[in-house]
């Protein structure tokens, strides 16, 4: 083994949720607080899955099956945290209003991050019917995030957003 394989200058230095923190920002800045860009924890599933209704759930439950145990699942990363985050923007004067962009999904490391994306952001993101990305990088997150903050979708969709705001506040006076 040689150590000059190795790189020992940190070029990621934050992880994915400061990052996409530090760009949301900019949101509340140019809307002059009429929007407001977030990330939360979030708990649930960040990718599709099949919902069971009761007659499945208890045909699974009835059915006795044998299961191949994967020794791969008991080799590499263990003990491995796993941090999900939910992007969402909301609105001044629509309390109980949010628009969801994307969930994010990274391990105890950082990097990659996977990013499952609202289809029209996606869509305009990566000109595909593709909604999960794997990023690298500090880097590539920093652009992917400047590519759907300045998309043609996120605009229109923030301008219809200061619009409702304005609309609430003359509904106040």
């Amino acid at each position: 083994m040689d150590k000059g394989n190795f790189s020992f200058e940190l070029l990621d230095k934050y992880a994915p949720d400061v990052v996409i923190k530090k760009s949301l920002e900019q949101i509340e800045q140019v809307t002059e607080g009429h929007v407001i860009g977030n990330i939360a924890r979030y708990d649930g599933p960040v990718y599709s899955y099949v919902k069971k209704n009761g007659l499945a759930v208890l045909t699974t439950a009835i059915q006795t099956s044998s299961e191949i145990a994967d020794i791969q699942q008991d080799l590499g990363e263990q003990g491995a945290e796993q941090n999900k985050f939910e992007v969402y923007l909301t609105v001044k004067g629509l309390e109980h209003y949010k628009y969801r962009m994307m969930f994010v999904r990274y391990s105890t490391i950082s990097y990659p991050v996977t990013i499952v994306m609202n289809e029209d952001l996606a869509i305009e993101y990566s000109g595909r019917r593709k909604d999960i990305f794997t990023i690298t990088s500090m880097k590539k997150l920093e652009e992917l995030m400047d590519a759907v903050l300045n998309s043609d979708t996120m605009i229109l969709l923030i301008q219809s957003l200061i619009n409702e705001s304005l609309r609430q506040t003359l509904a106040v006076f």
